[in-house]
């Protein structure tokens, strides 16, 4: 039987949304998980027509389906509707600070929301085996930007390294306003200080398989590495659309959300005309260029990006990675 029915005359309560499992979401209140299930009317647009204030009642003139794979995320804060002590509907998504989306397969473009309300971006680089991809990185960092959400860039296996080739890479990030730790889980190295970095935040760990990020999550909180490993063990497994994601608490306080199945991030409706918007480094030489808006900053003369990449105030290595991102995505 639907939870659907019978919710009329229900106390409209709120929390926030901390797991989610083939069509059933876990919504945290004061400490306790209420098993919800979501309203249809979130599942579809509905168009009405203009009407005066005084009108008690509104003809539907049409039904929209959403563009979305699942209108609720990760993080959302939602009301619902309490359908005994333990269940519920959800009837509404408070508007959202931010989120990290991709694009789903199929037919026609349709995004899928993985995350909402995220303070970190935590993006995990290892130092070797496997080597930094700087590429990737740069798209990942694009990508937080265009979402709004601030980026924490996280170095693993600083033990491994022989020389001082990634700190001179560290030092570009740093230089254009990133935050950046070298850590070592056999070390202890850094450590601490992303325990602090991340003290009652919420975040999304991104990065390659192998880099690290349960090893990290481990010598944080064992039993939390252990429990997110069984979730990612079980979840989306030959499949581009995951089916189990879920937030967990850090004992230190702040909140991690996993995403087994995301190993890429995707620009979400992002084209290549655009990314060096997303450069954080390029912002302020955008619209100085002898074209104007319309440059691509690649082969066109009196180029104010190109002046500052030979002037030494942009990294040549960025700049390979911002033309390479931009072709890919033009």
């Amino acid at each position: 039987m639907s939870l659907e029915r019978n919710t009329s005359d229900t106390e409209v309560t709120q929390g926030v949304v901390y797991k989610k499992s083939q069509g059933h979401y876990g919504v945290r209140v004061n400490g306790h998980l209420v098993d919800c299930e979501i309203s249809s009317r979130l599942r579809k647009h509905l168009e009405y027509p203009i009407a005066a204030p005084t009108s008690r009642r509104h003809r539907v003139l049409a039904v929209h389906e959403i563009r979305v794979v699942d209108p609720i995320a990760i993080g959302d804060v939602v009301q619902f509707l309490r359908a005994g002590d333990d269940a519920g509907i959800i009837t509404n998504v408070l508007p959202r600070r931010n989120q990290i989306a991709r694009q789903d397969p199929g037919p026609r473009p349709t995004e899928q929301i993985i995350a909402a309300n995220i303070d970190y971006l935590v993006h995990v680089v290892s130092t070797a085996q496997p080597a930094p991809r700087w590429e990737l990185l740069d798209r990942y960092l694009a990508s937080a930007e265009k979402a709004e959400i601030p980026s924490l860039i996280v170095f693993t296996k600083s033990d491994l390294l022989t020389d001082d080739a990634l700190e001179r890479e560290a030092e570009i990030y740093r230089a254009i306003g990133y935050r950046v730790i070298l850590t070592s889980a056999a070390t202890r190295q850094g450590i601490a200080e992303l325990r602090d970095a991340l003290r009652d935040k919420t975040c999304v760990f991104v990065g390659m398989s192998g880099v690290g990020k349960s090893t990290l999550l481990n010598a944080f909180q064992p039993e939390l590495a252990l429990r997110v490993k069984e979730i990612s063990r079980a979840s989306g497994k030959g499949k581009h659309t995951t089916t189990h994601l879920e937030m967990f608490d850090f004992d230190f306080g702040g909140r991690v959300i996993d995403t087994p199945g995301l190993k890429y991030l995707t620009l979400w409706e992002m084209d290549g005309a655009h990314i060096a918007d997303y450069f954080v480094e390029m912002q302020p030489y955008l619209g100085k260029c002898k074209f104007g808006a319309d440059c691509s900053h690649d082969h066109e003369p009196d180029c104010a990006i190109k002046r500052a990449v030979g002037q030494g105030a942009i990294s040549e290595r960025r700049y390979a990675s911002y033309l390479r991102i931009r072709e890919k995505l033009t």
